[in-house]
């Protein structure tokens, strides 16, 4: 009795403290009663009143209503509260559940070993950003270059060209970067007349602009400079001349007159043009607007050794008179011109029309702007199918390009 005695009073303050929880329980249960009641009567009231309004105004007077707390004003914002927890916890655990996809994001790796033209490396070099000690001192050393790239020197010697089909001395000149007077000068018998230009012809190339000189008996440096307008320190500081001091030169020796110019010759009679006499009657007058004798692409622009223009395409396009006029001649010349026709506009101006390979009209006949005079070949001294057009006032060959719309 003792025993059971002691361990009632030991457990006592467990089961008063129980007693008190249960009491506690029993006194708030009419609480949740009413807090259950009102809940479900505001729920039944907020689905009458939405019977009776439209949504907008319905949802509207609910919310006032809520915020209100119609009366209960604790209780629903506790409700309120939970409802908006219990909703977190429902996007928490929906969003785990979720696989995001999976993005693969490739960055290049920067390969020191690609050959740009330079020195190929095998791999990356050890002492990149390394501390290294020397006599005694600690220094940072400069990451070394993976490539190392050697600039291209420019050409210093004199070559030679193969003319290939459709070449011309303006086009040659230009691939290699020179002047075309420069490729003229190193080339006397094309110098002489530029159109006797044939397929399979060897040129002399200049490494950059001046005039290719074969040395005379009784020349001196200065003599030259002055008669091809440079200088002597521009002749004998290029070292493919190979020119020392006291800079003699011999007859026979070839040397650049580096950025040197030949005088203008006196200027060549112009082709002769056979005439019908006069003009026949009812010629016409040329309007001074002239019109593209033909379609193609500019193969040779107008220079101080080409007269004109050539317009390439192939052979048998259309070539049509430049203006009204009347044809003074019109056949094979013997000028390396091939087959061609000049026409006179009657104002002071003729055209010509070279190289073609069929007339349609001959000398005497009258012909108006965008006429069918010809078809485009390639006779005469020609490398491949093209017209040569030349426009020519008060016997004056002009560039037709400054009267071409």
């Amino acid at each position: 009795m003792n025993r059971l005695q002691a361990l009632k009073e030991l457990t006592y303050p467990v089961r008063e403290r129980v007693g008190r929880w249960q009491r506690s329980a029993a006194a708030w249960q009419p609480v949740a009663d009413d807090v259950g009641a009102a809940a479900r009567a505001a729920a039944q009231e907020a689905q009458e009143r939405a019977k009776h309004l439209p949504v907008r105004a319905g949802l509207a007077r609910l919310w006032r209503w809520l915020r209100a707390g119609s009366g209960e004003g604790p209780v629903l914002q506790r409700f309120a509260l939970h409802l908006v927890v219990l909703c977190l916890a429902v996007g928490v655990i929906v969003a785990g559940r979720l696989t995001l996809p999976q993005i693969n994001i490739l960055v290049p790796t920067p390969d020191l070993g690609a050959n740009i033209g330079g020195i190929f490396v095998d791999e990356q070099p050890s002492n990149r950003g390394l501390l290294r000690q020397s006599d005694g001192s600690t220094g940072l050393l400069a990451a070394p270059v993976a490539h190392t790239i050697i600039p291209e020197r420019a050409r210093t010697d004199v070559i030679t060209y193969t003319v290939q089909v459709n070449d011309n001395l303006w086009l040659i000149a230009q691939n290699f970067g020179l002047k075309v007077e420069t490729m003229l000068w190193a080339n006397p018998p094309v110098e002489q007349d530029p159109s006797l230009l044939a397929v399979n012809q060897v040129l002399v190339v200049p490494p950059v602009d001046g005039v290719y000189y074969t040395v005379r008996k009784g020349d001196t440096l200065a003599k030259l400079a002055k008669t091809y307008k440079t200088t002597v320190a521009k002749i004998t500081a290029w070292e493919a001349n190979q020119l020392a001091e006291p800079f003699e030169i011999v007859a026979g020796q070839k040397i650049l007159l580096v950025a040197g110019q030949k005088p203008a010759p006196v200027a060549a009679v112009l082709y002769p043009m056979t005439q019908v006499g006069s003009a026949p009657k009812g010629a016409p007058d040329g309007t001074g607007k002239f019109a593209w004798p033909t379609r193609g692409y500019l193969s040779q622009r107008f220079w101080s050794k080409h007269s004109g223009i050539d317009i390439a395409n192939h052979v048998g396009t259309p070539v049509v008179a430049a203006d009204d006029g009347y044809v003074v001649s019109a056949g094979t010349d013997t000028w390396g011109y091939g087959v061609q026709i000049v026409i006179d506009h009657g104002n002071g101006f003729w055209t010509r029309y070279a190289h073609v390979s069929k007339l349609y009209v001959t000398a005497g006949d009258i012909v108006k702007k965008n006429q069918r005079i010809a078809d485009m070949g390639s006779t005469g001294r020609s490398t491949g199918p093209h017209l040569h057009f030349e426009i020519i006032k008060d016997k004056t060959q002009r560039n037709p390009l400054t009267y071409l719309p």
